[in-house]
């Protein structure tokens, strides 16, 4: 999470976020990048040791056992996807009557061009745009919204606006409020994988919840929104989506659950239309089986983790030795 270089608010750096919010990062065999991630909530955001949890989704933790020693650790005893180790993290979080906002952040957010620091800016932006947004349940630092094809989405830049409406998000860096997990709105472990971020989404604006995007974040990751950027902000870190096929699985199969869930009768023969070209265009014959795969158990309704699709890599060890490893905070 480093600055870009434009004009866009990225807060005072010398502002800290109140004690009301709470990051939770999500890590599953990434601990360098999860470390990093850690590393710039704790100098960058400067937040407080005691305001960051990191959930390890049974397999990892972070780099540096000093860092781990600082910070609140949740070990869960399984891999339990992103809906299962996010569930916990909110869980954890909101068990504190003080914590407002949970700040959600996968563990390798840190390879996007995100403003930062822009934590404490963007708390206080959102108190400001309270009499136009009363019911703010969550914002995302990049947003998409459904464009009437089933649950195919396009990415959501606002031109200059601080805060724009979308239909859902990937997780990325989003700030949730307290008032979702009070009213019941987690993300759906059974989802596993793929899409569930989606599904916590649809679930929140179902709730009266509005999900917003942060316009600064937004412009200033624009670019790496597209399949060629993303690759592009991965590719020395963590492998990219071709060299993962199982991926596949897990989206043919919840963007099915997803249509019946929160689409329309013809959601469902527009995600069999998109699945014919994604299976035409699969970049391997295990793509393709998964595709193949995943389509079958959506039929079946079939949910949770599949042990035939996971993580094998998780980052590239490209420096064991980070900067600053052993120092704890800084």
């Amino acid at each position: 999470m480093s600055p870009d270089g434009s004009s866009e608010p990225t807060g005072d750096v010398q502002e800290r976020p109140p004690a009301s919010v709470t990051a939770v990062v999500l890590t599953y065999r990434r601990p360098r990048l999860a470390g990093d991630v850690v590393r710039s909530l704790l100098r960058e955001e400067r937040l407080r040791p005691d305001q960051i949890i990191v959930v390890v989704n049974g397999d990892g933790g972070l780099d540096d056992p000093a860092l781990e020693a600082t910070v609140r650790m949740v070990r869960l005893p399984v891999n339990t996807g992103p809906a299962g180790g996010f569930r916990a993290g909110l869980e954890v979080a909101t068990a504190d009557p003080g914590c407002r906002w949970v700040y959600l952040c996968e563990d390798d957010v840190g390879l996007f061009d995100l403003p930062t620091p822009r934590l404490a800016s963007l708390v206080a932006r959102i108190d400001e745009a309270s009499g136009t947004h009363p019911a703010v349940g969550a914002v995302v630092a990049y947003g998409r919204s459904f464009v009437g094809r089933g649950a195919h989405t396009v990415n959501v830049v606002p031109a200059s606006a601080e805060f724009v409406p979308v239909d859902v998000a990937c997780w990325g860096a989003t700030l949730v409020s307290r008032r979702v997990v009070d009213a019941g709105v987690l993300p759906d472990p059974d989802l596993f994988f793929g899409v569930e971020d989606f599904d916590f989404f649809c679930q929140m604006r179902a709730a009266g919840w509005e999900v917003l995007v942060d316009g600064p974040a937004a412009r200033a990751v624009a670019g790496q929104q597209t399949n060629e950027g993303r690759d592009e902000a991965i590719r020395a870190d963590r492998p990219n989506d071709a060299a993962e096929a199982w991926r596949a699985y897990y989206h043919a199969r919840n963007s099915l659950e997803l249509s019946r869930r929160h689409g329309r009768p013809s959601w469902i023969a527009w995600h069999f239309a998109y699945s014919a070209r994604h299976l035409q265009a699969a970049r391997s014959p295990a793509e393709r089986s998964a595709i193949i795969h995943g389509l079958w158990d959506g039929i079946r309704g079939r949910l949770g983790q599949n042990p035939a699709y996971g993580r094998k890599t998780g980052e590239f060890d490209v420096d064991p030795a980070p900067e600053g490893a052993g120092e704890g905070v800084a």
